[in-house]
């Protein structure tokens, strides 16, 4: 039975408390999910609010069922009134939608996603305006058959332009098959691919840093549970003084 599989992996700008990425996993009520990735302008906690913001309104959408690219405008069109038009923030989301049985791929975002179908990488890399500069601004969209082996793969800037302080940036589409190859799950991905960009960046990342896998895998199961781990680090000062 094939498995559809989700990985997350985000790490803080270096000396940062907040991160101005936010990722949100989201089940969709025709069927299947959707992942929403956004990475607000600037850094901290004003950009972790705003996309929190941006991804609390595209979660609400998807739950009532509207279309992908009909969330990015709706939010587009909120952003950009309830922010003047001084904000911006770039939106990815990714979909399994098992009722029509496509992926897909809608992007406000000059940063490239990637498509790997046994072993052939395909870019996604038509670019669109980040969400709420105007009220008229639209996302792109790449749509692939829902099928066995195929992975879909988001990152935010702050992947995509590690090591380009240290004079050893790469193009991520050149290293993503060698990440997923003989992967087990999509966390391993994720961890594969943030580890990459955080070596490019020294081990302090220039700016924050998230990752998105879909993965759809042949993996041999013996019923139909569900399965979600969640890894958080906490700071000491996050953790309550008294005792049990």
């Amino acid at each position: 039975m094939p498995r559809l599989l989700i990985g997350v992996g985000k790490l803080n700008r270096y000396a940062s408390r907040d991160s101005g990425d936010t990722v949100e996993v989201v089940e969709r009520p025709g069927g299947g999910f959707s992942v929403v990735v956004a990475d607000a302008q600037g850094s901290g906690i004003g950009a972790k609010l705003l996309s929190s913001l941006v991804t609390a309104r595209a979660v609400s959408l998807l739950k009532d069922g509207v279309r992908d690219t009909a969330v990015h405008e709706a939010v587009g069109d909120h952003l950009y009134h309830y922010k003047g038009g001084k904000v911006s923030c770039t939106l990815t989301t990714i979909t399994a939608d098992t009722r029509h049985r496509v992926l897909t791929i809608t992007r406000n975002t000059d940063i490239t996603a990637y498509f790997v179908h046994d072993g052939a990488v395909e870019a996604a890399d038509d670019s669109s305006m980040p969400l709420g500069m105007s009220d008229r601004l639209w996302p792109v969209q790449r749509t692939v058959p829902l099928g066995e082996n195929i992975w879909v793969i988001a990152v935010t800037d702050g992947i995509a332009r590690a090591g380009s302080r240290t004079g050893v940036a790469v193009d991520i589409g050149t290293t993503v098959c060698g990440h997923v190859v003989d992967a087990p799950n999509a966390r391993c991905v994720a961890e594969r691919i943030l580890g990459d960009a955080l070596h490019r960046d020294r081990g302090r990342p220039v700016d924050d840093m998230s990752v998105a896998v879909l993965g759809v895998l042949a993996q041999e199961a013996s019923d139909e549970r569900r399965i979600m781990a969640v890894t958080v680090p906490l700071r000491q000062d996050m953790l309550s003084e008294k005792e049990w």
